[in-house]
């Protein structure tokens, strides 16, 4: 799912220029490009390609509107909501559920002061093994990516998750079943208006599936991304949709080596921004990622917004920063993400 400041308030979702077509109740986070100024908007364009992306147009948020999680954020100045951001009203609801839940498998509550997920309770999780089935939305040749580069995208998945860009290995794996193609320029043109309509056809499997879209996606959006709290309301909307021009190797300058899928799935695992509640409230709800007021912009060096302890998690696959500064989750992150499967998508 990466918004600027306007993000900050929402740290779950992406906000969505354009009104969602019916059906899009699915809570969905996004991210956007955190490159774009305030009050310059620079759509990407149909004729030219994509421009580059701020960090504040990766990310959407489902449950902020009826929109996805995360699509990493659209810029503040855009008047748009990350479909992935939250409310600290919001996330204090679902985080209270989730303990509900958790209690009930009798695995303890998360919603006592206590309730952040930490290195040690990864150590005790065992293996996540997620199938995927990826769409390719296309116009003709338009956006019709080889199977090379979806290859290449599961693979940055595998890598990323797996710790091998820096960081923890978060116990999740991502294994390719099979591509569909569908050559439909409606689709292709305008994934968040269609939504409803291409994914209750496409979608294969389970709560525990991972269904994975590519589309030309407008404005500064370079995805979005369903909560796995969302799933049972509405199974057919579950599932992660970007960019095509963010996958590896796309044309997208800045967000171009897979990370905005790497983002939005974090968010279809449960994830949070890092810059979830701002400086204050519980945050991402994770122990080792330091407090963020605002989502980065770029790949700046000393970055800190909060007066707690730490600089800001700028090199964090769930910040807005460029693909070329992330690197990396916590190990706090991957236990949360075991939480949240054990919760919702086992």
């Amino acid at each position: 799912m990466k918004l600027l400041a306007a993000a900050a308030l929402v740290a779950a979702l992406v906000p969505a220029v354009p009104t969602g077509p019916a059906g899009m109740g699915a809570a969905a986070a996004g991210r956007a490009h955190p490159a774009a100024r305030p009050g310059a908007h620079t759509p990407a364009s149909r004729k030219s390609g994509p421009q580059a992306l701020s960090a504040q147009a990766r990310l959407a948020d489902p449950n902020a509107c009826t929109t996805p999680a995360d699509a990493r954020l659209r810029r503040p100045d855009a008047h748009v909501r990350e479909r992935n951001v939250l409310t600290r009203a919001e996330t204090a609801s679902v985080e209270q559920r989730l303990g509900q839940v958790l209690k009930g498998l009798g695995l303890g509550a998360m919603d006592r002061p206590d309730d952040q997920s930490t290195p040690s309770d990864l150590r005790a999780a065992g293996a996540i093994s997620v199938p995927v089935y990826f769409h390719v939305l296309h116009d003709g040749s338009t956006g019709n990516v080889p199977t090379s580069v979806v290859k290449r995208q599961i693979s940055v998945l595998n890598a990323s998750y797996g710790g091998r860009y820096g960081g923890a290995n978060t116990r999740v794996t991502f294994h390719l079943k099979a591509i569909s193609r569908s050559d439909k320029a409606s689709w292709f043109n305008e994934p968040e208006r269609y939504e409803g309509t291409y994914k209750p056809k496409l979608r294969k499997g389970g709560k525990g599936t991972l269904n994975l879209y590519s589309a030309r996606i407008g404005g500064d959006l370079l995805g979005w991304s369903t909560f796995p709290w969302k799933y049972k309301a509405e199974p057919k909307m579950d599932g992660v949709t970007i960019h095509y021009g963010s996958m590896p190797g796309g044309p997208i300058d800045n967000f171009n080596r897979g990370f905005s899928a790497t983002h939005e799935v974090g968010h279809w695992l449960g994830l949070y921004h890092t810059f979830q509640d701002g400086c204050g409230g519980k945050g991402d709800r994770v122990s080792d990622t330091p407090a963020e007021r605002d989502p980065t912009n770029g790949c700046p060096s000393g970055k800190d917004t909060c007066p707690a302890p730490g600089n800001d998690p700028v090199h964090n696959f769930m910040d807005y920063s460029y693909d070329t500064c992330m690197t990396s989750f916590t190990a706090g992150q991957g236990a949360r993400m075991h939480k949240v499967w054990t919760a919702y998508r086992r």
